[in-house]
């Protein structure tokens, strides 16, 4: 159950680094890249969730859980 969680969770953050990388360029892109994007921001606030859940899995399954 476990690894099955750790690779949706790995699929979910490539999925969303690729969503924050193309909305980071057009942010960059159209000269606005001193006003924060409130949608970008949520984004990294959904990654940085997704990280510290994977890391608790990965933490678990190295503790022997499953």
């Amino acid at each position: 159950m476990l690894k099955d969680r750790r690779l949706l969770l790995e699929q979910e953050i490539k999925k969303a680094h690729e969503e924050a990388a193309n909305m980071y360029l057009s942010i960059v892109v159209s000269n606005h890249a001193e006003i924060p994007s409130p949608e970008y921001q949520a984004l990294r606030d959904r990654i940085v969730n997704l990280q510290f859940d994977l890391t608790m899995v990965n933490q678990l399954i190295y503790q022997g859980h499953e």
